[in-house]
């Protein structure tokens, strides 16, 4: 799923040469994700997948997005989309936001998301605001949700008894 919304993208800090999982915004701006880096390039924009439905989906950032098609086994769909690539963004989506009939936010758990969520159900009053967080709660985000839920359970060794032979492994 993510090869189809996301890029390699190689760039330099400092003359140093750097990749990173990408995803590109509206205005050619990108988001870089590695193991240890999480930042991103100007300008700075929203994400949106206009398909020309009703509903939008809302989320902060695009592991979320990715997130949730993993969970929902979806390649793609016909809904639309906004990832904010930050809160900070907001105001640039709620024009998006406003040609939609139903939101269905995926926001963060914490006080940004919680502002955010009150001031897109205040900017937008005529769309129906659904807020799906509590499919996550317990968790920060969607990213973190299905993280927790495909992390490989820890399966201690098998230990031989006190004073009994270990199994045999390879050989006779």
């Amino acid at each position: 799923m993510a090869r189809r919304y996301c890029k390699e993208v190689h760039y330099r800090v400092n003359s140093k040469p750097y990749f990173a999982v990408g995803f590109q915004n509206d205005r050619d701006g990108w988001e870089f994700r590695t193991a240890r880096f999480k930042g991103g390039s100007s300008p700075k924009d929203i994400t949106t997948i206009d398909n020309g439905h009703e509903d939008v989906l809302v989320f902060e950032g695009f592991m979320d997005f990715l997130s949730y098609l993993t969970i929902k086994k979806y390649p793609a769909f016909s809904l639309n989309v906004v990832v904010l690539n930050s809160v900070a963004n907001l105001d640039k989506a709620i024009p998006f936001l406003q040609c939609n009939n139903n939101i269905h936010l995926f926001l963060d758990h914490d006080e940004a998301g919680r502002k955010a969520t009150a001031e897109i159900v205040n900017r937008c009053p005529e769309s129906r605001v659904i807020d799906h967080s509590g499919f996550y709660l317990g968790y920060k985000d969607v990213n973190d949700y299905l993280r927790a839920k495909t992390r490989p359970r820890h399966v201690p060794p098998v230990r031989p008894a006190p004073g009994k032979p270990g199994p045999k492994i390879g050989g006779k």
